[in-house]
């Protein structure tokens, strides 16, 4: 049985400082074996909404493009080499110190400032595959980007939190409930 956190604080009176681990620990010692905790948006972890603001072609590659990226509080300039890449667009962003699978593949990287042809790059602009969201936005192609302009969501707000994948799941032993 899986049981969603979120739900059963509407139902249950718990602090907003108690975290889903304490409650598992909880029904561990009272009630049920939990066996797991998922927390659905853990790959979203500092991915936010961008706005790009601004496109510009590199001066010195062909197949990338100098975005200007509003996250709401500021604007980061990156290097894109998204294939629907387009200005006003809404956009998964990951900034310097964020997690995610380079193109999908291998164990996670942690993002960092760096220079790309001569250019500098605070972030990136994610697949969906690079942050765990293949599921939900299919590419259409290997280089394609989230897009996220028809959700209207703030720029600079958690994507887990937009995406409504903020959430924890208990996932319960039902032969402890017999």
């Amino acid at each position: 049985m899986r049981i969603s956190f979120s739900w059963l604080k509407k139902y249950v009176p718990l602090a907003d400082s108690v975290t889903a681990e304490e409650v598992a620990e909880a029904l561990k010692l009272s009630t049920v074996e939990v066996e797991e905790v998922e927390h659905s948006g853990a790959s979203l972890v500092g991915v936010v909404v961008g706005r790009v603001v601004s496109i510009e072609k590199h001066p010195k590659a062909d197949r990338l493009q100098v975005c200007q990226v509003s996250i709401g509080k500021e604007t980061l300039q990156v290097v894109c080499g998204g294939s629907n890449v387009r200005e006003g667009m809404d956009v998964a962003f990951a900034g310097v110190g964020v997690s995610v699978r380079w193109h999908g593949e291998g164990d996670p990287i942690v993002l960092e400032k760096t220079t790309i042809r001569g250019v500098d790059s605070y972030g990136m602009i994610c697949a969906s595959d690079e942050i765990g969201l293949l599921g939900r936005f299919p590419k259409k192609d290997e280089k394609e980007i989230v897009d996220l302009t028809e959700y209207h969501f703030a720029s600079g707000t958690a994507l887990a939190e937009a995406l409504c994948m903020d959430d924890a799941v208990f996932v319960i032993d039902n032969k402890s409930l017999s």
